[in-house]
């Protein structure tokens, strides 16, 4: 009976045993197919994909990425004509390159054209000369390759440039590419153009590709920065302007803001100021986006309902309504902090007695009196600042306010405290329903004029309710 438990032990001790051998020969088995076939190596990172913009010049809106410096460009039929026949017409596309890329123009008909590669103050230029049959590459008119190529009458002929830092690429039709190496000391290539040369070209189609590129570096404080697509809307937004054709520089700041718009407060100032221009010079444009929600944003509403007055759409403006619920005073105050102005909206009442000057029995006034009292108004303020001198006579505005004719007078006199500096005061007076409301601008002369349009937009998007 004492044996038992000793051979019972005797066979777990051995199961134990040949349990560790196990292991371990599974531990060596598996070091040596590590030895053997060792951990892959990490991939390399990718390169980003290209971003591919195609110009199929079917519409004017295709021209609005490019810049004519020399020669007449146009759209015709569905194509790019260069009207001209100068030496060297050459049509500049406003977007920037990138280290990597490829452009791929197709040429129709007999043409000698050059697809131009900027790198800095280099210029690397492929030229095609399609009734020669021979496409040449050239740095800065030294002659790098040549090569001759076939071509069918009568059918579009595509030249394909690639680049990258060390290298080009050139294709012509169907043939086979060819590379040229670049100079190293040359520096990526960061911008693009086409070029006629002493002939009259058509391009059919222009697709350029690129790696995607980072957001220029022109912020406002607090504000996202301008986009490359917002920097060529901006540029292109006045030129629409000064052509009298608002109704396209919206769409155009519309579309540069993409399909998902950030928050407003985020735009970049530039961007709101255009908009605003657009506003002034056409205001049935306000109802539309993005100038709708924008001026919905910026309105204030005084305590009474009286009246809504709408503040500039660039940064820099504020302002509230007063609590109060009277039938005079004060309704709204505004102001500027970058040109420093400090803006107040007044109602006097019909139905009250004004006195004004330094000596009330000097100048009386009844609330109703519009016009003569406007002119009581100018005549006290002149009083009270010495040496104040009428920078504008009290007379009929250039502006109306809410259909309403307008009078306003401006005053300057030197700073008290600080002789080599002038304060400025500019009033507006409107009659509306008997009540006189006057809008007061307290700031520099140069104030002013630096906010013209901001107060422009003042005046004429203050509104009577009732």
């Amino acid at each position: 009976m004492s044996r038992l438990p000793t051979l019972k032990h005797r066979m777990l001790r051995t199961a134990a045993w040949l349990a560790g051998v196990a292991a371990a020969g599974l531990a060596a088995a598996d070091a040596r197919a590590q030895e053997a076939d060792p951990a892959p190596a990490p991939a390399a990172p990718q390169r980003p994909a290209f971003e591919s913009l195609l110009y199929r010049f079917d519409a004017e809106r295709d021209l609005a990425d490019f810049e004519p410096l020399s020669g007449s460009w146009s759209l015709s039929a569905g194509s790019l004509w260069c009207t001209s026949k100068g030496a060297r017409e050459e049509l500049r596309w406003r977007r920037a390159l990138t280290p990597r890329g490829r452009v791929t123009a197709r040429l129709l008909g007999v043409g000698r054209v050059a697809l131009l590669l900027r790198a800095g103050a280099q210029e690397t230029q492929v030229v095609l000369d399609r009734g020669a049959g021979q496409v040449a590459i050239e740095a800065d008119g030294a002659p790098l390759a040549q090569r001759s190529f076939e071509s069918k009458p009568g059918r579009a002929l595509a030249l394909q440039v690639e680049w990258e830092l060390d290298r080009l690429k050139v294709r012509v039709g169907d043939d086979e590419s060819f590379t040229v190496v670049r100079s190293g000391s040359a520096g990526p290539f960061d911008g693009f153009a086409l070029l006629s040369l002493q002939s009259q070209p058509r391009f059919e189609e222009l697709t350029i590709e690129r790696e995607p590129v980072a957001e220029t570096a022109v912020r406002a404080t607090g504000r996202a920065p301008l986009s490359e697509g917002q920097r060529l809307a901006v540029e292109q937004a006045p030129r629409l302007l000064e052509a009298d054709d608002p109704g396209r520089a919206l769409e155009l700041l519309r579309e540069s803001l993409g399909s998902k718009p950030p928050d407003a407060a985020e735009w970049p100032a530039p961007l709101l100021t255009l908009l605003q221009r657009v506003g002034l010079r056409r205001a049935a444009l306000l109802t539309r986006e993005p100038l709708a929600t924008l001026v919905a944003a910026a309105k204030l509403s005084a305590a009474d309902g009286s009246a809504t007055v709408t503040l500039p759409l660039q940064p820099g403006f504020s302002g509230e309504a007063a609590p109060f619920r009277r039938t005079d005073g004060l309704v709204f105050t505004l102001r500027c902090a970058d040109p420093p102005l400090a803006i107040e909206i007044y109602r006097y009442d019909q139905k009250l007695k004004y006195w004004f000057g330094r000596d009330p029995r000097l100048v009386y006034s009844s609330g109703g009196g519009g016009a003569t009292l406007g002119r009581a108004r100018a005549d006290e303020q002149q009083d009270l600042h010495p040496r104040a001198e009428r920078v504008r006579a009290f007379e009929r505005s250039d502006h109306e306010v809410d259909g309403e004719h307008a009078w306003e007078y401006e005053l300057a006199w030197p700073d008290p405290d600080d002789a080599s500096r002038t304060l400025g005061l500019r009033e507006l007076f409107v009659l509306h329903r008997g009540d006189t409301w006057r809008l007061t601008i307290a700031g520099s002369p140069l104030a002013q004029q630096t906010a013209a349009e901001d107060l422009t937009w003042l005046i004429e998007r203050l509104r009577f309710e009732r």
